[in-house]
């Protein structure tokens, strides 16, 4: 019995080496590069939207509010694609800021102004 059980341990050895080198790695995953490489915090992203929706509706009181939550998105993303940080934009002048404003304008609101479309009446 001794030969017997040396034998199936060699077996199963043998059969147990000759699996292992046939295991493959899985292939790495492509590292997808974000649209968005700033140092923008949770917080500081949810803070942006936030004060976004309150002026929003402090200006277009009746605007609907889906509206008002593509173009706080979009503004939000505009800010992180554009800026790297919040230090940065706590730096802007006067001008800068109103540089800022229009380029919104120009990115989000005139691109959901086209986007709209509208019922005829008659």
């Amino acid at each position: 019995m001794g030969k017997c059980a040396l034998l199936a341990l060699i077996a199963t050895s043998l059969f147990l080496l000759s699996n292992c080198s046939k295991v493959q790695q899985a292939p790495e995953k492509e590292v997808v590069k974000s649209t968005y490489s700033n140092d923008f915090s949770t917080l500081e992203i949810r803070s942006l939207w936030h004060v976004c929706s309150l002026s929003f509706f402090e200006r277009n009181p009746y605007t609907p509010k889906e509206v008002m939550v593509n173009h706080c998105d979009c503004y939000s993303d505009y800010i992180r694609k554009t800026y790297k940080d919040r230090a940065e934009i706590n730096s802007f002048t006067k001008e800068k800021a109103a540089e800022l404003t229009k380029n919104l304008i120009i990115e989000c609101n005139l691109k959901f102004h086209q986007d709209q479309t509208f019922i005829n009446p008659t």
